[in-house]
């Protein structure tokens, strides 16, 4: 007896098809067909033969089509060799035991993976026949007669999707051979139908290109750009835009039989340099043969020597089991208009130049403040916050990316290259929301793509912005008034943001539940006055346990100290991406404030680090702790610039490094020091090793250096503070509950009703940020609102997702996971639910106890394994949300199958 899946359902016995009666006889044994060889659990069986709530009767139902199945096939021929299909009760479902040979859907994927392997080896003659005949297995759809009739499977669009990257496989292959005439019309065909698949354009214009017809491969590009911006607002990525550039260029890479393979390298045309025992240059057929007679002779073959680069996907790389290559993420888009002025005088190369410099102008802001230009589309470009990684200031980035974009290309109209005029002057617009992002596993490759409401409203508010002005939408708005000043809300709640925000907007939380912590550091700053001996001290805490309160309260304690300490603080930005020492420059400004402040030096200084007040108060403090001569002009000259926002040259770090650090072990010889540095993980790598020589050489002075990092520093710099004579660290742990029970009161100065301050205690997990967010949603709906605490605040939300996208993406798919079963799991439960090895799903957990995601419960699990728990239920929460519905009610399923016979199991 024969199964047919790869098109209507057939069966066929010794004298012909089979009749099936029933729909739900004939779904039954579409999944279990689908699954064969696999237990497939009754609850699986009854959710896909029952879209919505199954029947009373839908156990009985199912039951019933199994017996008539069973009946079915044990009428067929199943005396043969192999022993005839099988149906048997397998806990806790069902499973169909089908020889390979038997089931289409097994040799289909048993040719196409052996296909697959002879590409990846660069055995193409060998490829091309057996990724055909794969195809040729396919009658239609799958399940064709149950797709029509309403059947919505995850199992039919996946292997929907196989079959178009086996037929893109198979396009490869040809088209190594040399065979581009014989696929072309199935290739234009096929990309034509699917012009959103870069990959299939891609080899489409190769085979026009070979066949000589390079205007119409340039055509084929456009329709594919055109489809992407128009559909998705997106362009297409690097491999496909390295194509046109190889066509445009008459590269000789293009004659070369993997051309595509070597370009998605690095999407960069380039020739393939031959190994031993591999076809070189020699193999490919001569212009005339393939028909582009005008393509230049190739280059010399590189020495035989040199091992051949390994094999790209296109355009996404194959994600390991379970990796999420589809988020939900909460993301701002930046949109920017620019028109041309009028003193062009119609000239196109003028036009085409100017609008490159505003293009490169935009790309410019866009990338130093963290996002993405993801397209450009007539005078529009669209850039990306929080798309590959997600950041808790996205929305800021954003603002502020646009509101550096109008500053330059205001620039540009005053005097400048590119005459404005009037109407013709920039727009910027900013919306955040709600997408569904897809790229690769690691968040690189082709550009990604956005699917929600965010890319319209931001549009539509794109066309409400006056000529060289610009507006954010309300969820913007909301989300950034902490740091920003904005004008009046319009009706739909936008705005337009004025500047940056220089006074607090609240008051700091009550530092409760900290007391050993304080206690810690108070005895620190006596050890280091006493001792005149310099100190490392570091503070770890996932984002929001408190860490910038404690430093505050330090510092606080610092100043009153019987000790006289001087307080210099400084912190580490997202902005210091062009300049990596900025970090400095606001620790001398603040040094030299504090100095005139407490009387090194006259006079008094402001601090900001950028006028001509914070220049003399640091020559004051220089000049008071080193004199005026060559010593004194030394230090200045080395220091000056960063106070006027000069850059330095990597080659002047060295004497920056000795000249910094000259100046504060200056300030604390004089009186002990308290140096207070912020966000250390987000340093870049020289700042890092300043502050480890600062600590190693500061000498015998009264130094103490208080640093704050998340966990992820110590990803960078496992050993940071380790096998230092002097050295602290302190790691922040969630608040107790009466702890984060009385920061809760405190912040809301009432009592709640004791069930919605018990299941908002639940929700905050001990964390300082969530208390302070949870408490401003109760206040703002009145102490409870609605029957229920408040849903999960958007800023926590955002921290949260943050703070996920730091993992690899097999740890968060494991996270992914661990949700699915329950919020409690092991390595078994997660291989099982994942997909991947015991052991890897182990190292996993491992690794998200380490970085204080779950937490190891003392009790092991019934067969003894290591039990894990989500040490934070906003995370439970933000992987849920992070997931799209169709992948998690798919690791739910497996994870009530692996329930179900585990417990089968220990009940035997």
């Amino acid at each position: 007896m024969k199964f047919q899946v790869l098109g209507p359902l057939t069966v066929l016995g010794d004298g012909g098809p089979v009749a099936l009666s029933g729909v739900k006889q004939r779904a039954t044994l579409g999944h279990l067909l689908l699954h064969a060889n696999e237990v497939v659990a009754t609850s699986a069986l009854m959710r896909a033969l029952w879209a919505g709530e199954p029947p009373p009767t839908a156990r009985k139902m199912l039951q019933n089509a199994v017996s008539a199945l069973r009946g079915l096939l044990a009428a067929g021929d199943t005396e043969d060799a192999h022993g005839g299909p099988v149906l048997l009760t397998h806990a806790p479902g069902y499973l169909l035991r089908v020889d390979g040979d038997d089931l289409d859907l097994t040799a289909y994927r048993a040719l196409a993976d052996r296909g697959r392997a002879d590409l990846a080896a660069g055995a193409w003659s060998a490829a091309a026949p057996t990724l055909r005949a794969a195809l040729d297995l396919w009658r239609g759809p799958v399940l064709a007669d149950l797709a029509e009739s309403g059947t919505d499977w995850p199992e039919l669009r996946t292997l929907a999707q196989a079959r178009t990257a086996t037929r893109e496989d198979l396009y490869e292959a040809e088209l190594a051979c040399g065979r581009h005439d014989d696929v072309l019309e199935e290739l234009r065909t096929h990309a034509e139908r699917e012009p959103e698949r870069e990959r299939l354009c891609a080899q489409l214009m190769l085979a026009l290109y070979r066949r000589g017809h390079q205007s119409d491969a340039l055509d084929a590009y456009r329709r594919t750009r055109t489809a992407l911006a128009s559909r998705l607002g997106l362009e297409p990525g690097r491999v496909l835009r390295a194509v046109e550039r190889a066509v445009l260029d008459h590269d000789p890479v293009l004659g070369q039989p993997d051309a595509l393979a070597i370009m998605a390298l690095d999407g960069e045309p380039r020739r393939l340099l031959p190994t031993a025992g591999s076809p070189g240059p020699a193999a490919v057929p001569p212009a005339s043969a393939v028909g582009f007679d005008s393509l230049p002779a190739p280059r010399p073959p590189a020495p035989p020597a040199l091992p051949a680069p390994p094999r790209a996907a296109f355009p996404y790389p194959a994600a390991p089991a379970g990796v999420l290559t589809e988020q939900h993420k909460q993301l701002s888009m930046l949109l920017v208009r620019t028109t041309l002025g009028k003193g062009l005088g119609g000239d196109p190369e003028d036009a085409a130049r100017l609008s490159g410099e505003l293009a490169v102008a935009i790309r410019d802001e866009v990338a130093r403040h963290g996002g993405k230009v993801s397209g450009v589309l007539g005078p529009v470009t669209f850039a990306l916050f929080g798309v590959v990684r997600t950041r808790e200031d996205d929305a800021e980035r954003a603002v502020r990316a646009g509101r550096a974009i109008l500053r330059r290309l205001r620039q540009y109209g005053a005097g400048g290259p590119v005459p404005v005029h009037g109407g013709a002057a920039p727009r910027v617009a900013v919306a955040t929301g709600d997408v569904v992002v897809t790229c690769a596993a690691d968040g690189t490759g082709a550009v990604p793509i956005v699917n929600g409401a965010v890319p319209q409203s931001c549009a539509d508010l794109l066309r409400t912005v006056p000529p060289g002005g610009i507006r954010v939408c309300a969820t913007t708005r909301s989300g950034t008034e902490r740091s920003l000043v904005y004008g009046p809300a319009g009706p739909d709640g936008a705005a337009e943001p004025l500047g940056t925000r220089t006074t607090r907007t609240h008051t700091p939380p009550a530092l409760v539940g900290r007391d050993r912590e304080m206690a810690q550091l108070g005895g620190a700053l006596d050890d280091v006055a006493r001792r005149q001996r310099p100190c490392l001290l570091t503070a770890l805490g996932e984002p929001g346990a408190g860490k910038t309160r404690l430093m505050a309260e330090l510092a606080r304690l610092a100043r009153r100290s019987p000790h006289g300490y001087r307080v210099v603080t400084g912190h580490s930005s997202w902005c210091d991406r062009d300049r990596p020492l900025a970090l400095l420059d606001r620790t001398l400004a603040s040094a030299s404030a504090s100095a005139s402040a407490t009387g090194t030096g006259t006079g008094t200084g402001t601090g900001t680090g950028t006028d001509e007040r914070a220049n003399d108060a640091l020559a004051r403090t220089v000049h008071a702790l080193f004199g005026t001569g060559d010593r004194g002009t030394w230090l200045l000259d080395r220091l000056g610039p960063l106070l006027r926002a000069e850059p330095p040259a990597p080659a002047d770090w060295p004497d920056l490094a000795t000249a910094w650090r000259l100046l504060l072990t200056g300030l604390a010889a004089e009186r002990p020091l308290l140096l207070v540095l912020e966000d250390l993980h987000s340093a870049p790598d020289p700042v890092l090793d300043l502050v480890t020589e600062l600590a190693d050489a500061a000498g015998h002075v009264p130094l103490l250096l208080a640093v704050t990092a998340r966990p992820e520093l110590l990803d960078r710099r496992p050993t940071w503070g380790g096998g230092r004579r002097d050295a602290l660290a302190l790691t922040l742990d969630p608040l107790d509950e009466p702890s984060s029970a009385a920061l809760l009161d405190a912040l809301l100065a009432g009592a709640l009703p004791a069930d919605l301050r018990r299941d908002v205690l639940a929700r905050v997990g001990g964390n300082p940020l969530y208390a302070v967010e949870y408490a401003r949603e109760l206040a703002a709906a009145g102490h409870g609102g609605p029957a229920g605490p408040p849903s999960m605040p958007r800023h926590v939300r955002q921290v949260v997702a943050a703070h996920l996208d730091t993992l690899p993406p097999l740890a968060k798919a494991v996270l992914v996971c661990a949700s699915a079963l329950g919020g409690v799991c092991c390595a078994d439960g997660v291989a099982a639910v994942g997909g991947v090895d015991r052991t890897e799903a182990a190292h996993w957990l491992d690794h998200l106890e380490r970085r204080d995601f779950l937490r190891r419960s003392r009790h092991p699990s019934a067969t003894g394994a290591l039990r894990y728990a989500f040490r934070h239920p906003a995370t439970r929460e933000a992987v849920d949300a992070l997931v799209p519905r169709t992948v998690r009610e798919d690791r739910r399923r497996r994870a009530e199958a692996w329930a179900e016979s585990t417990a089968a199991q220990l009940t035997v």
